[in-house]
């Protein structure tokens, strides 16, 4: 939660989406108590019909959110995206770039950085500057690279300097590259 939160500060959120990151980061793994104990602790790799499982906690965690309703019913709607990619290879929904709301966006890429850098029982943590390397080698397709240039900015302590715009009149370049590199 905490690097999503400073992100959102370098991306200038205003206070209402700042606020959304922060609950979003709180609860993104909600959905998760659905998902039976033998599959969330399994040590070894899930079978397909496991990895389908898994894939329905953000769904869970968004109805979890709107049975709270309230703001936490925005949340859900977050929570549900955050697994979506920029190419729109992601899921639930198959959305894609600016489509998916950018707290989940947010959401998506420091929880990645998060897992790479993090001691796993099946795996050593990675170094930060390995696990940003990832995060470059995959702005465009699972990232929003101006999401991935928050991150670095914020690990490494430096100025957030915007992209130039990824959009041209014939639409959404680094999209259209993520798109033809995953056919």
């Amino acid at each position: 939660m905490e690097l999503a939160v400073q992100v959102a500060e370098k991306l200038e959120l205003g206070a209402h989406e700042h606020r959304m990151v922060q609950l979003a980061a709180f609860f993104h793994d909600v959905g998760e108590i659905a998902i039976p104990h033998e599959i969330i602790s399994k040590e070894g790799p899930l079978t397909d019909e496991e990895w389908n499982v898994v894939r329905t906690h953000t769904i869970r965690g968004q109805e979890v959110l709107e049975r709270a309703g309230g703001v936490l019913a925005e949340v859900g709607e977050i929570v549900r995206a955050s697994h979506e990619r920029w190419d729109g290879l992601g899921y639930p929904d198959g959305l894609s770039g600016p489509s998916i709301p950018l707290a989940a966006r947010i959401i998506s890429c420091c929880n990645a950085f998060n897992a790479m850098t993090g001691e796993r029982p099946y795996r050593m943590p990675m170094s930060q500057e390995v696990a940003l390397r990832e995060l470059v080698d995959n702005a465009g397709t699972q990232f929003d690279p101006h999401v991935v240039r928050a991150v670095i900015a914020v690990v490494r302590g430096i100025a957030y300097t915007p992209l130039p715009e990824l959009r041209s009149a014939n639409g959404d370049r680094g999209l259209d590259r993520a798109r033809a590199r995953a056919s």
